[in-house]
């Protein structure tokens, strides 16, 4: 269980958008749909791709994305990939979604920091 402030942002081209702030307890997790939708009302179009705790990751949030067009980090559901260029193909991508993670977990440390969250 986490203390303090929910916070839910989109980092676009090294800006931070806060997206909401809240400290009830809730299951973020349904809130991937509004975040992508507020990301296409802001910049016009939906994001390549999306970044996000496991909470995020449920069949429904996958589905939202792939019905548009919207790369989930994450391994996919189900069973483990026999293929063995594909599964080394998704730990490079793995490799890749992390390091660009950092950059949004270092955005939620200033937020919180900035704003005394």
């Amino acid at each position: 269980m986490e203390f303090g402030a929910k916070v839910t942002i989109s980092l676009v081209n090294g800006f931070a958008f806060i997206d909401r702030i809240d400290w009830e307890n809730f299951n973020e997790g349904t809130l991937l749909r509004g975040q992508i939708e507020r990301y296409h009302d802001r910049i016009r179009v939906y994001p390549m791709d999306v970044l996000g705790d496991k909470i995020y990751h449920t069949r429904e949030n996958l589905n939202y994305c792939k019905e548009r067009g919207i790369r989930w980090s994450g391994p996919p559901l189900g069973r483990p990939t026999v293929d063995e260029k594909e599964r080394l193909r998704q730990k490079k991508q793995e490799k890749k979604d992390t390091s660009e993670w950092n950059a949004v977990e270092r955005e939620y440390g200033t937020v919180k920091r900035k704003l005394s969250l």
